[in-house]
């Protein structure tokens, strides 16, 4: 094969090469639609016939490889000299070949490689762009959820401005209402002004009248009263010859029997009584010696003149003076009866002290008032001569103190917090304030197993207290609260119930607890009926909030009135003052100046309480106390709650014995040395 014809080969291979598309340096980015296809270029690169390959199939270099050197030598010469061409031998011709190959092998690999490099970068960016695209999405996503909230928030804002502006006209329409209805109220207050105005100068000119129509019966009845004069004096008279007679008799008879039992209990009494109150009570024990021994003297002289003396008949006084005396003799004759003796209360059974109405409940109003009528005491000058606090919970000792707003506290009855008694409680004691009784709590569920009293050891007498709470109310409950009780009236000598449960205004839970009651004291013997003192109903739970106008036509208060009286027929049952669970602190002193003081609301309130209780128990089975329910979580200040209950007292117009038995005499007797 000729050296131009190998060149032509060579020079047809290499255009063929030349003919494949392969990549000579990175695509460039086009858009998606129009992407190189690398694969189709590697495969186009490898599927190309090389120079080789296209030798291989030529059959005149075929020819010359099979043929020799040797054989051919003359021919080859002959051929040279005769065309003058150059002759290449067959290693000659495959050197040639395969350095060709290599040098297309070696383009082939460096364009493969630049191929795998663009590649990898085109997937790396793909990459990219799909997660930019998944990121994309999720923005997209987020911010729809944005605005669908900001549109729903926006939807709700405005029916809320709408709720608003339709809630704030009905507002203004109440509001215009209202000022309508205070003006109309006003105009009412002013002509129920002028009417009270005109109705108390109509009274007191009805007063006057009356008062000279009243002289004018009196003087004709006086001039009615002399023509009659003779037979009603002598009536009188026997009547009261015989009254003295079977009187003298009669005391005689009980002064021989109560006596024995008199002397002792008043001898006990006395120097109980003579070692607090030292001279005082000494003198009221020696006044009342010398009334009895005063009293026996008249009675033997009364005797002597009443058998052995004639009856006389007591010549009548003139005419003018007659009427006078026969008006006296009836006050004489009612207070005629003898006083009772201390010891008869023990040996006989009396009927009950009903409380006697003040001379200030007859009183006429202000203006016009009678001589005949006394004025009603004063509330700033009515004040208990000592205080007996007969309610002191265990934690409120430390801060007890011995004056209460300028009145003198003269003991006090301690609740403990568990039954044990402390040891050295009186010694302890004795810088602030006189322990008069101590109350041991127990639990209305249970019988206590350990009870004992240590009213000998300490020298303070002992009691028990408990709390009534609405699970003591249910069904499988009351038996064992029945037994309980029995056993509290069985060993103690007066029992405190703490009532925790809303029994003075509901009436179920009324039933139940007067139920409960009533059998826990039915069966005990004669003996045995020992105080029961209530605590946390005067006052009840309330709200203070409640007008007095609307209080009034309550449920709640008319149940209140009517259990009231329904519990006062316990003749052992007491009731005491202490402060009311109302969810407020108690007020301190009054403001004058202020027209909603507080001060003054609490007293309208405990005032409307005061009254059913008073009416049906009186004011003998009242007791004072500062500490309030221990359902309640704090306390209070003491002299505050006395100046509020004394105040509250002494407007309702009780007399002097009144506020000294409910602030020290009740708890006194029932509290003391039995």
């Amino acid at each position: 094969m000729s050296p131009s014809r190998f060149h032509e080969h060579l020079a047809s291979g290499r255009g063929n090469l030349n003919d494949v598309d392969l990549p000579t340096s990175p695509p460039q980015p086009i858009p998606d639609t129009n992407r190189i296809d690398v694969m189709a270029q590697i495969r186009a690169a490898t599927m190309t016939p090389t120079p080789l390959k296209e030798l291989l199939k030529d059959p005149a270099f075929l020819n010359t490889l099979y043929n020799t050197d040797g054989k051919k030598k003359s021919h080859r010469q002959s051929s040279s000299s005769q065309h003058n061409e150059p002759r290449y031998s067959a290693s000659t011709l495959m050197s040639l070949v395969v350095a060709e190959e290599e040098k297309q092998a070696h383009h082939l690999r460096s364009t493969l490689r630049s191929t795998g490099d663009r590649l990898d970068q085109e997937m790396r960016r793909a990459r990219q762009a799909e997660s930019k695209a998944e990121f994309a999405e999720l923005r997209v996503r987020e911010l729809t959820v944005r605005v669908s909230a900001a549109e729903t928030g926006k939807r709700y804002a405005e029916l809320d401005a709408e709720r608003a502006n339709e809630e704030m006209r009905r507002y203004q329409m109440r509001i215009e209402s209202l000022e309508k209805q205070v003006t109309k109220l006003q105009a009412d207050i002013r002509i129920l002004e002028r009417q009270r105005n005109e109705a108390d100068e109509s009274a007191s000119r009805a007063r006057d009248t009356a008062r000279k129509f009243q002289i004018e019966l009196s003087k004709q009845q006086a001039k009615e009263k002399v023509m009659e004069e003779g037979p009603i004096y002598d009536r009188k008279k026997w009547f009261v010859s015989g009254h003295n007679e079977g009187w003298d008799a009669g005391y005689a008879e009980g002064f021989d029997d109560g006596r024995e039992d008199g002397f002792e209990e008043g001898r006990q009494y006395g120097i109980r009584e003579g070692r607090e109150s030292r001279f005082k009570q000494g003198r009221k024990m020696g006044r009342t010696e010398g009334f009895e021994n005063g009293r026996e003297q008249e009675v033997d002289e009364n005797d002597y003149t009443t058998h052995d003396a004639p009856l006389t008949i007591v010549d009548l006084p003139p005419a003018p003076t007659y009427t006078c005396f026969i008006q006296l003799l009836f006050p004489i004759m009612s207070f005629a009866q003898p006083l009772p003796s201390p010891g008869l209360a023990s040996g006989r059974r009396r009927p009950k002290n009903l409380p006697s109405l003040p001379l200030s409940a007859f009183s006429p109003p202000s203006t016009g008032t009678s001589d005949m009528f006394p004025l009603p005491p004063t509330p700033s000058a009515l004040f208990p001569d000592e205080v007996i606090d007969a309610h002191l919970r265990s934690e409120a000792l430390e801060s007890a103190c011995l004056d209460l707003a300028g009145t003198k506290v003269a003991g006090v009855v301690l609740l403990l917090n568990n039954p044990s008694m402390p040891e050295g409680l009186q010694s302890s004691l004795t810088q602030n304030v006189r322990v008069l009784s101590v109350a041991t709590p127990f639990e209305l569920r249970v019988i206590p197993s350990d009870y004992s009293d240590h009213s000998e050891s300490s020298g303070i007498p002992q009691s028990l207290y408990t709390s009534y709470a609405a699970s003591h109310e249910a069904p499988e409950a009351r038996s064992q609260v029945i037994e309980t009780l029995k056993w509290a009236f069985s060993n103690s000598r007066l029992v405190d119930i703490d009532v925790q449960s809303d029994i003075m205004s509901n009436v179920a839970k009324y039933e139940v607890f007067e139920e409960l009651l009533m059998k826990a004291t039915t069966d005990l013997p004669g003996d045995r009926k020992v105080p029961i003192v209530l605590s946390n109903i005067l006052p009840p739970p309330h709200d203070i909030n409640l007008p007095i106008v609307k209080l009034l036509a309550d449920p709640s208060y008319r149940n209140y009135q009517a259990h009231s009286a329904s519990l006062s027929l316990f003749p052992n049952l007491y009731v005491k003052f202490t402060p009311p669970m109302w969810n407020q602190t108690v007020p301190g002193p009054a403001d004058p100046t202020s027209e909603m003081d507080q001060h003054r609301e609490w007293k309208r309130k405990i005032k409307m309480f005061i009254g059913p209780v008073l009416e049906a128990f009186g004011y003998e089975r009242i007791i004072f106390g500062t500490s309030p329910s221990f359902a309640a979580p704090s306390l209070l200040k003491p002299a505050d709650w006395y100046a509020l209950v004394r105040e509250s007292f002494a407007e309702l117009a009780v007399e002097q014995d009144a506020i000294d038995a409910i602030f020290s005499l009740n708890a006194k007797r029932i509290y003391g040395s039995p």
